[in-house]
């Protein structure tokens, strides 16, 4: 396993570390019901990766670019300011069957920084039967933005439908470039791109969410599933144009019926989960600076609408079913 470094570049805000005003938002109207953790039980169905590897050619090496989707944001145990971990799902798909792993995601990456990302591709030996995994758009698209809007404001966040559609249709050609820019640093390699989950259930399936009621109304919710629909059909026509593969179907069916809603052992994602990093509390001793201050506010939410770590095998079981059905 290799984890890359990217700390010459500076890092953009992830999903939930541009929520500062979040935090006031989720103490206020959530409470105590948010302290649960989805991590202890009912993985995915295929929960051993290495089992499924058995029933398939297995790439020579698995190379995951992209956003905090595949560094592991939500998984815990992060070893650089990207949120990389051992945990994340690059280092489950295909299980033992694959040895040579390198992660080279970044939560908040956007579509230059995983350019950037590309570059560093380009450099690594051995390009002709690796998988290249690719997953980028959310931040793109302002899903952060847009979920603190939804989240804290009095009004409803519906009324940027319009426009938020339009932004997301526009990142077509971005993405087709991308992708090709990924062919071109790895030729001979297989490349497969993925979408995202839906962020929270449909309300007509599962109404009462612990760590959503309140905060999201039915119909911001399923905006914001039309948006999540919209933006996994941009990245499958996308990928479409540029000749590679997307797992995005894959990654929704997986993760269909485990969405953020309840922070309970089914759910996938993480709703609002409220929790500090070690070493970040506050102490009524400790004089902060207000770049200290963010960072102290962005751990309080930093996991929350991210894939626990079952989620993180659900990722790993939708891409290797993308790689079996190529």
């Amino acid at each position: 396993m290799t984890l890359t470094s990217t700390s010459h570049q500076e890092r953009p805000r992830s999903l939930t570390r541009t929520a500062v005003t979040l935090c006031v938002a989720a103490v206020l109207l959530v409470g105590a019901a948010l302290g649960a953790t989805a991590d202890a039980a009912e993985a995915p169905s295929t929960a051993d990766p290495a089992a499924a590897a058995v029933a398939v050619d297995a790439p020579s090496a698995v190379i995951t670019l992209g956003d905090s989707y595949s560094s592991g944001l939500g998984a815990g145990g992060y070893l650089d300011d990207c949120d990389r971990t051992p945990q994340a799902w690059n280092n489950l798909i295909f299980g033992s069957a694959v040895t040579d792993r390198t992660l080279l995601a970044c939560s908040g990456a956007a579509i230059p920084e995983v350019a950037q990302q590309v570059q560093q591709l380009a450099g690594i030996p051995g390009a002709g039967d690796r998988l290249i995994t690719v997953t980028v758009g959310g931040n793109d698209a302002g899903f952060a933005d847009e979920l603190v809007n939804c989240l804290v404001s009095f009004f409803s966040c519906t009324r940027r439908e319009a426009e938020l559609t339009a932004l997301i249709s526009s990142l077509h050609q971005p993405l087709v470039q991308l992708y090709d820019s990924v062919q071109a640093a790895a030729p001979g390699d297989e490349v497969i791109v993925g979408g995202y989950p839906m962020l929270v259930p449909d309300p007509a399936v599962r109404s009462d969410c612990d760590a959503l009621t309140g905060l999201l109304s039915n119909s911001e919710r399923q905006m914001i599933r039309r948006l999540g629909v919209l933006l996994n059909d941009v990245i499958d026509a996308a990928a479409a144009e540029a000749g590679v593969e997307s797992a995005s179907d894959e990654v929704a069916s997986v993760f269909d019926g485990h969405e953020a809603c309840g922070n309970e052992p089914g759910d996938w994602l993480y709703g609002l989960k409220i929790s500090w990093a070690a070493g970040s509390e506050p102490t009524s001793a400790t004089t902060t600076t207000a770049e200290q201050r963010w960072e102290v506010a962005s751990e309080f939410v930093r996991d929350s609408f991210h894939p626990t770590v079952n989620g993180q095998v659900g990722y790993a079981v939708a891409f290797e079913e993308a790689w079996a059905a190529r």
